[in-house]
């Protein structure tokens, strides 16, 4: 699973990767309960308590926003904020991802 994360953003410019990962979490953002928390890649799920109906709400918000389908299967697991990035954009088709 590494190496399909890696390579969902190894096609982008350091700039279009970053400004599509800055949308993803301004995303993750508004579902948080403590809005003062400044979201980071690094930042662990647990940290900041994203549970499965913050992700749907994630899911539903960047399905509208990029006109795509995201079908995650029931087992993903996310420890990170980057890892849910990761994998979320992998869903968004290079030609959507520049904003």
């Amino acid at each position: 699973m590494t190496d399909v994360i890696a390579g969902a953003t190894e096609n982008l410019s350091d700039e279009e990767s970053s400004k599509i990962e800055r949308r993803i979490i301004s995303f993750i953002q508004k579902e948080i309960q403590d809005k003062s928390i400044v979201l980071t890649r690094a930042t662990r799920r647990e940290d900041v308590a994203i549970d499965s109906i913050d992700v749907v709400n994630v899911v539903f918000a960047i399905e509208e926003e990029f006109d795509v389908e995201i079908e995650l299967t029931p087992d993903a697991r996310f420890d990170t904020v980057g890892e849910l990035v990761d994998t979320l954009i992998r869903f968004i088709p290079e030609e959507k991802r520049t904003c």
